[in-house]
């Protein structure tokens, strides 16, 4: 029987929402998966049983429960397609553990370094067919690649060298996706620069073409923020670039091999700029996360102290919408920024380390031009000291009334538990070197990644080691197929949450059921990036940040009760959904509680006691009118705070979903015309319009070059 050939899938009964835990949803699955036997014939729902009633009775670990997954799905064509695309090695280390050996022993003999993930690898892979095709043209032709720009299915010639003999590489016609799905396009020429006089012949060759040019990396932002039709893309990266395993000595700027600016590292020993005669760090844009983790850890001197979770994004990929880390004294990673180069909308190369200027051109969106290298502040290593651990739901964050937690979830703690779980919650956020929270839907337990660091290196070791980021890696490559599978997209959504709630709490330390109270000590970059793989697995992704309000007994500090209002409010709404049989948000809420910031443009600005930074999950294959409806619903109760009846000025990350939601019944850009950001635009157009008087050029030339529709609208409109 072909897998496309589906009988009608079982009708459920409607479960309850005051009964939908896991120890419900887990008896559900085991009482009604049999059912599907015949619609899902290459699905060994065996081993799915087996599963649901070992999580059920707390009895497995995560390799068991990874294990699982995998060999359930192994037959089907969802697995096959996956499979094929990894390399010899990573397939045998998969076939191996999937055979029952343990993720030490798979990665004993020849270690595991994490691959590109497979949305990354097929963007670029593109690029590389029309190259290759390109070229096979033109052999059979007889003519040179890049010979002429007359012919429009050919990019212009760009060199990068002064002796004009290195020729940039370029693609005609490449429709651009982004990581998330949400926006396509195809710009008339994409460029892969490696040199910076490159950058500015391109740019002058835009200008006298009148092209807009925009850049990309990775492609993780969910917003329009990318080139357009017809226009110019640079991408940071190439296929060879994405699949090489960085060295980290060989993106030092003084390695003799090193070939790419853009992809080079240069320590500048207490620079005249910095702000506090400290160490700073010359980064290309092009830099990777992985590759300044590998490099940091292989030095082990500075370290930036906050940044993304994600690997798999470039530098300038974090700097562009102004990301940020964890930690109520630490502000965006833009904030560490001490120098900022760029070329400008006239094809020079320019410098800015003026502090006032650099609060508009540290985090500006690409508008003021391609970024080359960004010079941040450092700070000594440390050692980050992880104590993960998974209480239940209400001692995580406890509610601000116990009435305020759905039955579902509802346990019967006494006022002192109440109590000793509010002041943990409070200490972790309010003191704590890095402050996380994750809750998987329907859960009744949450995942609390709190910590502080030390300056005492005894002890630390690398974490995860190759053996837990071969798992998160494989957690998360399934992850990434699995919701692809027919078996996962007929099953209810709130079973989707339960087997997606296994995959992700198995590799989360502790990853044993009942293990208590664990320490890891690790290098800071290997706490910040302590979850490798993420970007396996395609999700929505929607995320505010909500200022913390001065509290009523102390004015110089937060409010925490803001914070739980705002996890709570979700919790609520989420089984509310599951009343009428929805569940639109079928992975996880997360938190971080950070500082303000800044950055003129940071939706953190202005939040001098922190910023809650809250984001819901869910996976692409949720019912999209649901999703949306679920994420203004999110949306309108976190923008609709108000403390002593001010409304908090609660306002989402730029780089996340937020294209399609209205406040007060319009699009939301003009409301961060009007209002979120009524105060900070002009401030910010009029830094850029400085800085310009001073480098010779103006806003108007900005917005010709640099541009695209959706920034015309909320700046320069």
């Amino acid at each position: 029987m072909a897998e496309t050939k589906l009988p009608p899938h079982p009708q459920l009964p409607l479960p309850p929402a005051e009964k939908l835990n896991p120890h419900f949803i887990l008896g559900e699955i085991r009482d009604y998966i049999r059912d599907f036997a015949d619609l899902f014939p290459f699905v060994d729902l065996d081993i799915l049983f087996d599963q649901t009633t070992a999580v059920r009775r707390k009895n497995v670990d995560a390799e068991v429960q990874i294990r699982q997954f995998l060999n359930a799905f192994k037959k089907t064509d969802t697995f096959k397609d996956a499979f094929k695309q990894l390399d010899s090695d990573i397939q045998h280390k998969v076939s191996a553990f999937g055979d029952g050996h343990s993720a030490a022993s798979v990665t004993k003999k020849s270690g595991f370094s994490l691959p590109a993930s497979p949305a990354t690898q097929h963007h670029f892979r593109l690029l590389d067919l029309f190259d290759s095709l390109f070229h096979h043209h033109d052999e059979h032709k007889g003519e040179q690649p890049h010979e002429t720009a007359k012919d429009t299915r050919k990019p212009p010639v760009i060199y990068e060298d002064q002796d004009q003999k290195q020729v940039m590489k370029g693609y005609s016609d490449v429709e651009f996706e982004n990581w998330g799905e949400s926006v396509k396009n195809t710009p008339k020429y994409t460029f892969v620069p490696t040199k910076t006089l490159g950058l500015q012949n391109l740019v002058k060759y835009a200008k006298a073409n009148n092209f807009r040019v925009r850049c990309a990396g990775y492609r993780h932002s969910w917003s329009d923020t990318f080139s357009a039709d017809n226009e110019i893309l640079v991408s940071l990266l190439s296929l060879k670039e994405v699949q090489t395993i960085p060295n980290p000595l060989a993106i030092e700027a003084t390695h003799e091999d090193h070939g790419n600016e853009l992809m080079s590292i240069d320590i500048l020993p207490k620079p005249s700029f910095s702000t506090s005669g400290k160490d700073c760090l010359r980064v290309g844009a092009a830099v990777t996360n992985e590759a300044f983790r590998r490099w940091a850890i292989k030095n082990k001197k500075t370290a930036l102290p906050m940044d993304v979770i994600l690997v798999e994004v470039t530098v300038g990929g974090v700097n562009g919408p102004i990301c940020h880390g964890a930690g109520r004294s630490h502000k965006t990673i833009n904030d560490q920024v001490v120098a900022i180069e760029y070329v400008d909308a006239n094809g020079v190369l320019q410098t800015i380390t003026d502090q006032k200027q650099l609060k508009a051109a540290a985090g500006c969106f690409g508008l003021l031009g391609i970024v080359t290298h960004i010079t941040f502040e450092l700070e000594p290593m440390t050692y980050a000291v992880l104590k993960p651990k998974k209480p239940p739901i209400s001692l995580a964050i406890p509610p601000l009334d116990m009435k305020d937690v759905p039955l579902a979830l509802y346990k019967n703690w006494t006022e002192k538990d109440i109590a000793a779980a509010k002041a943990d919650f409070e200490n972790r956020a309010t003191n704590d070197y890095y402050s996380e929270w994750f809750w998987y839907t329907y859960q009744s337990t949450a995942w609390v990644n709190s910590w502080n660091t030390v300056e005492d290196p005894s002890g630390a070791k690398d974490f995860p080691d190759e053996a837990g980021v071969f798992l998160q890696w494989l957690q998360t490559w399934i992850g990434g197929w699995i919701s692809q599978t027919y078996f996962f997209q007929h099953i209810p959504g709130h079973w989707q949450a339960q087997f997606l709630a296994i995959l992700g709490m198995a590799v989360l330390p502790p990853t044993v059921f009942d293990s208590k109270d664990i320490e890891i000590k690790t290098y800071l970059p290997d706490g910040l990036h302590f979850f490798r793989g993420i970007q396996n697995t395609r999700v929505r992704d929607m995320e505010f940040e909500i200022p913390l309000p001065p509290s009523p007994s102390d004015p110089t500090k937060p409010d925490l009760s803001i914070v739980q209002r705002a996890w709570w409010d979700v919790i609520q709404l989420v089984y509310r959904e599951a009343k009428d049989g929805r569940s639109p948000m079928r992975l996880t809420m997360e938190l971080r509680i950070m500082g303000g910031s800044d950055m003129l443009m940071a939706p953190q600005h202005g939040n001098d006691l922190g910023t809650a930074s809250i984001e819901v999950l869910t996976m692409p294959n949720a019912v999209p009118e649901q999703w949306e409806a679920f994420k203004q619903e999110v949306a309108d109760i976190w923008m609709g705070y108000e403390v002593n009846g001010a409304r908090l000025n609660a306002r989402p990350h730029w780089a996340k979903e937020w294209m399609s939601l209205k406040k007060d019944g319009e699009p939301i850009q003009e409301w961060f015309k009007k209002e979120a950001y009524r105060d900070q635009i002009p401030a910010f157009k009029a830094q850029l319009g400085e800085i310009g008087k001073a480098q010779g050029w103006s806003l108007g030339e900005l917005q010709k070059r640099f541009s695209n529709g959706l920034w015309d609208d909320i700046v320069y409109s």
